[in-house]
């Protein structure tokens, strides 16, 4: 199977397209950056060392290339002024690498873009050019890419590399660092196979699952070719086949058990996929018979403890130094990653026309929510909140323009690579991990605090469990497609537990002696952590006292054994023989009333006051000499009948 490429045919009309855009002063081999020329260009003013770019080493038609690349996105805005002079400091390198590798060729698309970069690499190393630079291997792969796609003008899902913006329908996120999907790496043999796959999954899923699926096959089917480089199918894949990748997989994976999984997953909704379409390149084993439910790991599920959200402490040196988070401009997305606990992707998804809300209960954010196809989805947010959000508004009208921000982004670059797209995603995680290092943000252990803009939704989600709100409330706050996401934040924090102490003590805690009195407790003197959580849990559960310990259900769960059911049943037969018992029992009733009223607990209160009354009304019968029994002899003698006759039976 030959290696697609795009039509050659095509290049002679592109190449007079450059020609007539490189008139002027884009004609001109040097490029000085100063010049009034650029003064259109400039957002700006920054301080340079170089600010001329040479193209005069680069040989004829690469050079030409290499110029339009230049002239074309500094004319749309989509490369600054200041990061072209930094790729112009590589054009030297290039051109001795390329005089000396490729001397024949006469476009840059003429070398293979793999190739081309790994032995560019070679070169830089050979040099003693770090490939940490990072100019000197974005330039050569922006370069190849941008020729690439003005040469090829197949169909999208024709080419080799995706670019998934082109594709109507995919679900991609805005602040994304890429946005292709590249097939370079799976063997030709397979190659078409899996852009037919993918090309049915990115009408149905996300780019980043895509990419994910992608990945998974560029393992499975590097190690069959390796394997069988004769195969242009995997008709004959076997289970035996199965278990040496799975071996082999578990060696590449080693450490990334859950990557590993998931992985493996994706290969099976695959061989699932192709037989069940019946692609003529599937194996004609059936799947369940390739890939087993043993093969993929069970995790335990992860405990609340796991759940990253950001401890009270931390919160509080991030207030205390957020003013100096840089750049400034991503001060108000942590404010509204904060007080929405959206995702990132949600906040960098938000309009300016529309994020904000005023009605008569107050503030509202808007926005959509791509991930659980919410739309127009709506929280409750400060005063202080929609302040900062309006000055971002405010701004961005001001600059916004259809060219440099079409989407109407309320976050957003206006010029560069980037330009009518939010900031990157991870750009934020970085610049909140560099603030915790330089301001010194610790966890309660003193370490480090590592950020993630994703644990801001955590930290929310528990919030506003503690804070009481509904579970169906929060569930619908947080814009979850399943009440199983939203159960994961339905923990006690540690902090809210002690606040909840603190509170208790305000109005009173007693312990209860071995004689069933309750004593006062002095919090001084209270150091066992079991005891607080004790007295906690009383004052958050009925804690109604019973003959032998304390009924712990939840106050609105009804049970009509735990007012002693002995008082309602008909078969209780007290005599004024236990007068004693019954006025103790009056006695510890009230004081566990008065120990309610004290402390604000109104369902106690009502229930042993229910209690107090069934006490109260036996007393008065048993005083008067009488014996209570509700059934009495017709009802001892209708249940000795019923004895009899069983007993007969």
């Amino acid at each position: 199977m030959k290696e697609t490429k795009f039509n050659i045919l095509a290049m002679p009309a592109k190449m007079d397209e450059i020609h007539a855009t490189l008139k002027g002063y884009w004609e001109k081999d040097v490029w000085n950056i100063a010049d009034p020329f650029f003064d259109e260009y400039r957002t700006e003013k920054w301080n340079c060392k170089h600010k001329v770019i040479n193209f005069s080493q680069i040989k004829s038609g690469i050079k030409e290339e290499t110029k339009y690349f230049f002239a074309y996105r500094i004319s749309h805005k989509t490369l600054r002024l200041q990061t072209a002079v930094h790729y112009g400091t590589v054009l030297n390198s290039l051109a001795v690498f390329l005089n000396k590798i490729y001397p024949d060729i006469i476009s840059l698309t003429d070398a293979a873009y793999e190739k081309l970069l790994m032995q560019w690499r070679s070169h830089l190393v050979s040099q003693e050019i770090r490939v940490s630079n990072k100019q000197y291997v974005i330039l050569v792969n922006q370069l190849h890419l941008f020729l690439q796609s003005i040469y090829d003008d197949r169909e999208e899902f024709e080419k080799d590399i995706w670019d998934v913006r082109r594709i109507p329908g995919t679900r991609f996120s805005n602040n994304d660092a890429h946005y292709s999907l590249s097939f370079m790496d799976i063997p030709l043999p397979f190659r078409q196979l899996t852009k037919q796959y993918l090309k049915m999954r990115a009408g149905k899923y996300s780019f980043s699952q895509c990419g994910h699926d992608l990945f998974s096959l560029k393992l499975f089917f590097n190690f069959i070719h390796k394997k069988y480089p004769e195969w242009q199918d995997i008709k004959s894949l076997t289970r035996k086949d199965m278990e040496g990748y799975l071996s082999w997989h578990r060696s590449y994976t080693a450490g990334y058990a859950k990557i590993h999984v998931d992985y493996l997953r994706n290969l099976r909704t695959f061989l699932v996929y192709i037989q069940s379409a019946e692609y003529p390149e599937a194996p004609e084993k059936s799947s369940v018979l390739l890939l087993f439910d043993e093969d993929m790991f069970r995790f335990p599920q992860k405990t609340e403890n796991v759940i990253r959200y950001i401890p009270e402490g931390v919160l509080q040196q991030l207030d205390d130094n957020l003013e100096h988070l840089t750049p400034p401009e991503y001060i108000p997305i942590v404010v509204l990653l904060r007080a929405s606990g959206w995702r990132a992707s949600d906040i960098l998804n938000l309009r300016y026309d529309r994020c904000l809300e005023r009605t008569a209960q107050g503030w509202w954010l808007c926005g959509d929510i791509p991930k659980t196809d919410v739309l127009n989805h709506r929280v409750p947010i400060a005063d202080e909140v929609a302040v900062v959000a309006q000055a971002v508004i405010d701004e961005v009208r001001e600059t916004s323009t259809l060219d440099n921000n079409p989407g109407h982004l309320l976050f957003v670059r206006l010029d560069g690579r980037r330009k009518g797209s939010p900031p990157c995603g991870r750009l934020i995680n970085d610049s909140l991990n560099h603030l915790a290092k330089e301001y010194h943000i610790v966890d309660d252990q003193g370490q480090l605090f590592h950020f993630k803009s994703h644990a801001f939704r955590h930290t929310k989600g528990v919030e506003l469990i503690n804070n009481g709100m509904d579970i169906l409330h929060v569930m619908k706050w947080m814009a979850h497609a399943s009440p199983e996401m939203t159960l994961r934040y339905a923990k006690i924090l540690d902090t809210t537990m002690r606040k909840s102490w603190d509170e208790a003590m305000k109005n009173g805690l007693f312990r209860i002696d071995p004689s069933g009195k309750a004593i006062k407790i002095d919090p001084s003197d209270i150091e066992n952590e079991d005891l607080i959580e004790w007295e906690y849990i009383r004052s958050n559960l009925d804690a109604v006292r019973m003959p032998l310990g304390y009924c712990m259900k939840p106050n609105k769960v009804e049970c009509k054994h735990q007012l002693n059911p002995c008082l309602t049943c008909r078969n209780l037969c007290t005599t004024p023989d236990f007068i004693p018992q019954y006025e103790l029992e009056l006695m510890e009733v009230k004081v566990t009333i008065e120990r309610g009223r004290s402390q604000g607990r109104t369902i106690w209160v009502e229930k042993n006051e229910a209690l107090l009354d069934r006490y109260e009304a036996i007393l008065a019968v048993l005083k008067e000499g009488r014996t209570h029994h509700l059934a009495g002899k017709k009802g001892r003698e209708y249940v000795g009948e019923e004895r009899a006759h069983a007993g007969n039976s």
